[in-house]
Order: C-alpha cells, then structure tokens, then sequence
C-alpha cells in the first residue's frame, strides 16, 4: 500500500491470509489454495452456503464444487473436527464428564435426553482447541507474531517494580506463575510455568446474548484470547479461538458441564502435548496456560460457581455484608460502606454486624479461603446445609475451572470494566440525574434534572455529531430519547468528552457536576495505554474518595444517616 493509503484491520487480515496461504504454496494444490481462498470469503463476509453454491457458476473455470463437497475438502485439510455433546433442551447441562454422560434426562428440568428415534433432542458444538494453538507452530509468520510475549518481558522487567503497567504480563498474577512450578491434580512437574518462549497465555471469556431481536432467547459463546499476540490484533475477531456455543434458550444451571471438554484440553496444555516447530524443524511440547476470565457479573458468577450480584454476599474479590432496603419488598442487595442506622444492623440480624467498612481495608477474599468455602459447600451433608453455607460466603460450590493451575480465585476474575463503568455506573448515574433511579422517591432531590434540561442535553448530544470525526466512533444519540438503546461505546464517549460540557451549570448543586468531573478524571487515569505504580495509587483512593462522597451525596435517598 502507499504511504498514505490508510491500513485497516481488515488489510492486516488479507495479508496474513495472503501470508498463510504462501507458507502452504507446495503442500497443498493450486485447487486447494482457490478452495481456501473462497472459503475464507464465505466465512469472513459472512455470505450464505446458497451464494457459495454460485461461485461455481459465475467462476466457471475456478473448479470450485458445491458448498458441502468444499466443507468436506476444508475440514479434510484442517486435520480436526468439531465434537458434538449432548445436551438438554432448555440448555440445563451438558451430558459430558463423570456425572452427566450416561444420565438418560436433565437432572434439573427433567427432559429427556432422547427422542422417540432415540436420537438426543440438542446438541453442544465444540470445536477443539489444540490443533488450532499447533498450527501456530506451523507457519512461520504466525510464530513470528507469537513471540510477542518473550519480546515484551524480561528478566529486568519482571524484577523492577518501579516499571509501568503496560500489558498484562505486568500484572502480579502472571508475575507471581513465573518461575513456579505446574501442579496438575496434585502431581507437581519439573517445568515452570512460562519457562519456554513459545508457552501460550491465554485469556477465557463469556457473556450471554439474545441473538435475535425482540426475543428473550440468550445463548453464551466460550471464547479464548491469545496474548502471546501483540495488543493491536489479539483481540480482532480474525484472532479470537471461539471453542463453543452453549445453545440456549436459557442460561445453563450447570455451565461446567459445557466447560469441561475445554477444561480436559487446558490440562494436557498445563502438562506439554507434542507439537512440531516448523521454523525449529524439531518436536517440542507446546504448553497454554489461562491466566484471565472475564464477562459480566453474571457470566463470571456462572464460571465461578457463586450466587452472583444479587447474594447477600455479592462480591467475588471481597466479603462485604450486602443489605436490602428497608421496608421494601425487592429481594435485591446493595453494599453500602456506611449502614450503623440500617434497621438490620441496629438490630443485630444481619450475619456479621459490621455498622461500617473501610474502603482501604476492606475484607479481601484469597485463593486458599475462597476454595475452603467452595469444599464447605460442595461436601455439605444436605442441600439445606448447603444453601446456608452459600448464603454465608457467596459460593455455591467447587468450580471446575479450579482445577486449572494457573487460574487463582478470585483474582484471575477481575471486574470487566466495560460492565463495570460504562454498562453500570455511567448508567445509574443517568438514572439518578433524571430520577428515575429504581423505584425510590426523588421527588424534590437537587440532583434531579428537570425534564426540559435532560431533553436539551439529548438533542445537544445528537447535534454534536455533526464535527465530530467519524474515527472517534459512531454518531451519538439523542440520550433523552432512548437511553437503552446505547451501547458501552456511546456511553464512554459521552462520558468521556461530550458529559463534561453539556453538564456544566446544569444542578443547582454544583457539588454533583464535580462529583461527576472526579469521576471522569479517574477514567481517562484508567484508559492510558501505560501505568505507573504511583497512578495505580491514586486511582485506588481516587475511587475509594469517590465511593465515600457518593454516599454522603445520596443518604438522603436511603434515610440512613439522619
């Protein structure tokens, strides 16, 4: 391309296409390269099996056959194939591993497993990982791109703490795997985690989703990320290893059971599986080791095995007392640092009578407490027993993905921040600012916007999209009209640049406009490609600062500091 020609995502994916394809010019035939080539227009445009049908007529003389004789020939070539599973129906479980696989019905709904013909009623897809992570090894591009992680790091790096956070291999989880040694279903190996430069890590994710509009229908994609990747494309979707697609309609009650043929393979790649180095031209054994999990608060309180956001103990990283609303009849918990006048902490029925937690120190769960409350409750006497328990700490039980070495509870699951701020926070602020905050009273609050306020800001919103660039994103929306209808991004955006300007003089309070401006500040801090330690710290009193004053701000909501 020219010098001035701009470079896509897209452009760096049709060369590494092009990249690829030239390594297996003289292995494969000029017939099976054109296959490849259409296949991964098909697949990369999205185009229908029908139109693939139609390359063999509109290009006569390319000798591309039908659509199902070419998926043959690509599955042929791949050197593996999809695994199909059993599941139920509703989507309760999958039939696989010890428990579930010689089962003849769902244990949690009851359906059959089974048709008249015998036959199961669904199926779970999923498509296995480690040829996939060796065929990396294969291409000598693609290695290339793979020795990101052994570039970035080094041994000065590791050791010098006064170096910023730049990428994930700064963190102190990843820090900590090195130099340790794997321990595999209590049998500890010689080789350390990440002592070979061609060692994988990897990050897994899920979330649910409702694939088709006005429909309430969810399915949950498993997807890994590989970080040995450099930052700018490991998270393209060309990148991304999706491993399966838990079908649906609703959200499993068992998602081990789909996570456990991907849990089998992550424990041959803890141990070492045989794989060819063609640039070595020597066998090696290729190890792949997970070090992160994220999605929503759902998703990972699915992966974790916990109640989730609604429990009495809610949070995955710490044990704090969630409390419900006084007189109310939601069963929904909050966590307020300040609760001595909440009536149930005045009168002692709350589990541990905490009247007000410090921010700075609050009561972090570790690894060894949060497994020992994950047994308490897998190896209870009695499903009663074991509700209680889990009532007590937030954990429903043994979570599958604990028997990956190189996952740590609850650390490996930090908070998504895209949730966490932009899906979460931003939003209820909104709510708040327009009163229309859960079903509390605020009538009369000085934080309230006025109708006529909130629908100018929204239509400035709108407007603004006329000098805005088209590569800061896409156009905003008028907020005011239909809130739900933005996504992370656009509400981000708004936040960022546009929420600064449009809420200038608007309370009557000015202290609410600071508040907010407090907040942004802190995450235009958390949005900088690099880090230091001393910016790590502000942010974590900045937000503890925060929490406190937002509190102080909305106690008369909650009537509990009168």
């Amino acid at each position: 391309m020219g010098a001035d020609e701009a470079w896509t995502p897209e452009d760096y994916m049709r060369e590494q296409f092009e990249r690829s394809v030239g390594d297996l010019e003289g292995y494969l035939s000029d017939e099976d390269i054109a296959l490849l080539r259409a296949f991964a227009l098909k697949v990369e445009d999205n185009l229908s099996d029908a139109t693939f049908d139609k390359f063999r007529y509109t290009f006569p003389k390319s000798d591309l056959g039908t659509y199902k004789a070419a998926k043959a020939r690509i599955q042929f070539l791949a050197g593996f194939k999809p695994v199909t599973y059993d599941c139920c129906p509703n989507s309760c479980m999958a039939y696989t591993g010890p428990d579930y696989s010689a089962l003849g019905s769902c244990p949690f709904c009851g359906t059959s497993r089974y048709n008249s013909q015998k036959q199961a009623h669904k199926h779970y897809t999923y498509i296995p990982l480690i040829p996939r992570l060796q065929a990396y090894f294969r291409n000598s591009k693609l290695k290339e791109e793979m020795q990101y992680r052994h570039k970035f790091e080094s041994t000065d790096r590791l050791a010098n703490e006064d170096d910023p956070i730049e990428d994930v291999f700064d963190s102190a989880n990843y820090k900590s795997l090195k130099g340790t040694f794997v321990n595999v279903d209590g049998k500890q190996y010689t080789h350390t985690f990440f002592n070979d430069p061609r060692d994988i890590a990897l990050g897994l994710s899920t979330d649910g989703f409702c694939p088709f509009k006005r429909r309430k229908q969810t399915c949950w994609p498993i997807i890994l990320f590989n970080y040995n990747l450099p930052p700018d494309i490991r998270f393209a979707v060309h990148w991304i290893l999706c491993v399966g697609v838990i079908p649906g309609p609703k959200k499993p009650k068992d998602s081990d059971s789909f996570l456990y043929p991907l849990v089998q393979e992550l424990l041959q790649l803890s141990i070492g599986v045989t794989t060819f180095d063609s640039q070595a031209s020597a066998l090696f054994k290729l190890r792949a080791y997970p070090i992160l999990g994220f999605g929503d608060y759902p998703a990972i309180s699915m992966i974790m095995q916990m109640k989730g956001h609604n429990g009495i103990f809610p949070c995955r990283m710490c044990l704090i007392e969630g409390l419900r609303v006084p007189n109310h009849r939601g069963t929904t918990h909050y966590v307020p640092l300040h609760r001595g006048q909440h009536p149930n902490v005045i009168d002692g029925t709350t589990r541990r009578g905490i009247t007000q937690y410090d921010p700075a120190n609050l009561p972090v769960r570790s690894h060894t407490q949060f497994m020992k409350h994950a047994r308490l409750v897998q190896f209870a006497s009695s499903n009663q027993e074991a509700e209680e328990l889990g009532k007590a700490c937030g954990v429903k039980g043994i979570p599958l993905l604990s028997c990956i070495p190189s996952l740590l509870f609850p650390t490996s699951f930090p908070f998504d921040f895209m949730h966490l701020a932009y899906e979460n926070l931003i939003k209820n602020l909104v709510h708040l600012w327009t009163g229309t905050f859960k079903d509390l009273d605020h009538s009369g609050e000085d934080y309230v916007l006025s109708g006529s306020v909130w629908e100018a800001i929204g239509e400035a919103t709108a407007r603004s999209g006329s000098t805005i660039p088209g590569a800061y994103g896409a156009r905003p929306q008028n907020i005011a009209d239909d809130a739900t209808a933005c996504t992370a991004d656009s509400w981000s955006f708004w936040a960022l640049y546009l929420g600064p300007i449009l809420l200038q003089r608007r309370f009557s309070n000015p202290d609410y406009y600071n508040h907010f401006i407090k907040l942004v500040q802190l995450l235009n801090l958390c949005l900088q490609f690099s880090i230091t330690r001393d910016e790590i710290q502000k942010l974590r009193v900045g937000f503890q600062d925060w929490v406190v004053e937002y509190e102080r701000y909305i106690n008369d909501i909650f009537n509990f500091m009168h």
